[in-house]
């Protein structure tokens, strides 16, 4: 049987079988990709993976099974482990979603998109990779590859609900490595999105051939307390880190230092946090969540006022509250939380104008990974490169670097945010923070 009969044969089995509330979450996702070097296709890696999920509600215990076989003795037994499953669970005061008149749609799949095949990436690469090469100061380019990916998802419950879900994207990578007087750096840029028509070639190996030289001539560095720009490049990969800190689950778990924090300044006026899953532009959209949830944007700091928690249905119920409509979940795993779209608004300083509220800063560009940053404690230290700036004009490049902070500091420090967005297909967007003050050591 096909996915959508699966699910329809898995919900008259647990009708059958006495349940009091139950949902249905089935999904098949589906990927082709290539990388090249050296002028020749390196690998070609097609995949594919589906399956089908069950959460029932059993005396108000949740139990969870899934699997991957479409078959009546399959779903049978999965119906049959999720009941046994219900006996390791506390039980939660929910109540599943009712239907409801969803009017909106979102732009998430390009038909398009599935007639590019194999060999247009494997030329787009290549094309990418030529161009990066005949760049002065470029040695390689290891890392280049593209990739189309879809997905389909199917969710029903006992109230009535049935919602299909059907995206698709692509994404193009490129890292290049630029020598200058025995110093090496990587550059890395990558592109994406639902319509293959927006790929210039040319602007992709510009991007990475200006990433992988601009840090190469670095000067020396004394550290200390400083003035710090985080790039557009990488301050949505700072709060990453840290939104997990806005999950009322984990805020129930002890795992956040915002608990009982409602209502409080907790940054800056100038900084405010906001999930918008109905953005057409943006990787995450949705219009419902995986617990049937309609979704709708939500404000959680406005103007450095924390205003709500995230909810899923199993965390608001254990504070007799509703889902924010922002349940995370896969066919084979429990309920989680999750922003949908996590968007700090733009403002009104453009790339020199935010250089420019010091008079001397460290504007960031470059991390290098996230090893020494905390999720619950919010603690940051993090190594860097990045631009020497003074009078809004960067003048040199600085690298191994340690940024040091922690993170509900740094939000009550932001002085400045920017009017623009880093180009990256993403469900995190975040424009540069200008930060009055971090700890930078060498």
């Amino acid at each position: 049987m096909n996915m959508q009969e699966a699910v329809e044969c898995l919900s008259e089995i647990a009708k059958k079988g006495g349940t009091e509330q139950f949902d249905i979450l089935a999904g098949n996702s589906d990927s082709r990709g290539i990388s090249v070097f050296n002028g020749a296709l390196q690998n070609t890696e097609i995949s594919n993976s589906c399956g089908i999920g069950i959460r029932i509600f059993k005396d108000q215990k949740p139990g969870y099974a899934s699997t991957e076989k479409f078959s009546k003795e399959s779903l049978s037994q999965t119906l049959a482990d999720a009941l046994s499953n219900c006996e390791y669970s506390e039980p939660i005061n929910a109540e599943l979603p009712e239907p409801t008149i969803i009017n909106e749609t979102l732009p998430t799949y390009n038909p398009e998109l599935e007639n590019i095949d194999i060999n247009h990436l494997l030329n787009t690469c290549l094309d990418i990779e030529k161009q990066i090469l005949t760049a002065n100061e470029i040695k390689n380019v290891p890392d280049l590859g593209a990739e189309i990916s879809s997905s389909t998802t199917i969710f029903a419950n006992s109230k009535g609900i049935f919602f299909k879900d059907r995206r698709n994207s692509f994404g193009i990578g490129a890292g290049a490595v630029a020598e200058r007087n025995g110093i090496v750096k990587m550059g890395w840029y990558s592109k994406g999105g639902r319509d293959f028509g927006i790929v210039s070639t040319e602007q992709i190996s510009k991007e990475v051939i200006n990433r992988a030289k601009e840090l190469l001539s670095p000067r020396a560095f004394e550290g200390g307390k400083i003035p710090i720009i985080l790039s557009k490049r990488i301050s949505a990969s700072v709060l990453s880190i840290y939104l997990s800190s806005f999950y009322a689950e984990n805020a129930q778990k002890g795992l956040s230092k915002l608990v009982n924090r409602l209502g409080e300044k907790i940054a800056s006026e100038k900084f405010s946090l906001f999930s918008e899953p109905l953005r057409p532009d943006l990787s995450g959209s949705v219009l419902i969540d995986s617990e049937g949830m309609p979704t709708a944007t939500l404000g959680v700091v406005v103007q450095g006022e924390f205003k709500s928690f995230l909810y899923n249905m199993e965390s608001a119920a254990k504070e007799n509250r509703k889902s924010t409509g922002h349940g995370a979940r896969g066919f084979s795993g429990k309920a989680g939380t999750s922003f949908i779209n996590a968007v700090v608004p733009l403002s009104e300083l453009s790339s020199k104008e935010i250089l420019a509220l010091f008079p001397k800063c460290l504007l960031i560009t470059h991390l290098e990974g996230s090893s020494g940053c905390h999720s619950v404690s919010g603690e940051i230290s993090i190594g860097a490169q990045g631009f020497w700036c003074e009078n809004g004009i960067p003048l040199y490049a600085v690298d191994n670097l340690t940024i040091s902070a922690n993170f509900f500091d740094l939000l009550k420090n932001v002085v400045g945010i920017g009017n623009e967005y880093n180009d990256s297909f993403s469900s995190v967007k975040v424009p540069s923070l200008a930060i009055s003050e971090m700890s930078v050591s060498i």
